[in-house]
């Protein structure tokens, strides 16, 4: 059954996180992380119940700030850092600094997630979803050219956080 809501969750964070970058922007940033922290906390419910569990709530506004904070737009702070270190892609058409750009998002998206590890004390687990995330988000660029695509395969990706 855990198996199940996870991998049910995974694929509806996958859908949210496409239809946020559809124009229903709230579906991705806010809603993705409240559906995450919902579906942890219930998880985490089944196993054990103490007062800790309640931080997972704190995966809300820690995950919402991070995707508000690291976005690949061309203008956003962490592309413009890339376009600096590797002395071009402006235009947001050269591949190494867009995988560069998108790494480094994946690598913040991927920091929320140590509080599920402050809860469930899985820090192997976390320390394998921050290269995880980094990885593949980054490497999708290249994978998927195809924008739904490769947005569900992001939303998919944050959403493993349900692992840690």
């Amino acid at each position: 059954m855990v198996l199940a809501i996870t991998l049910a969750t995974i694929l509806i964070c996958a859908q949210l996180w496409r239809m946020g970058g559809n124009g229903y922007d709230l579906l991705r940033n806010p809603g993705v992380p409240i559906v995450l922290a919902l579906v942890k906390l219930y998880l985490i419910s089944l196993n054990s119940w103490s007062w800790t569990i309640w931080l997972t709530l704190l995966y809300i506004p820690a995950l919402w700030g991070m995707i508000q904070a690291f976005s690949y737009g061309v203008n956003a702070p962490i592309h413009k850092f890339w376009v600096w270190v590797f002395g071009q892609g402006e235009t947001g058409n050269y591949k190494p600094v867009e995988v560069a750009t998108r790494s480094t998002c994946g690598f913040f998206w991927s920091i929320p997630a140590a509080i599920f590890a402050i809860v469930t004390g899985n820090w192997i687990y976390f320390a394998i979803y921050v290269v995880f995330l980094t990885i593949a988000n980054g490497v999708q660029y290249l994978l998927f050219s195809d924008v739904e695509i490769s947005e569900r395969v992001v939303g998919a990706s944050v959403a493993t956080s349900l692992f840690v």
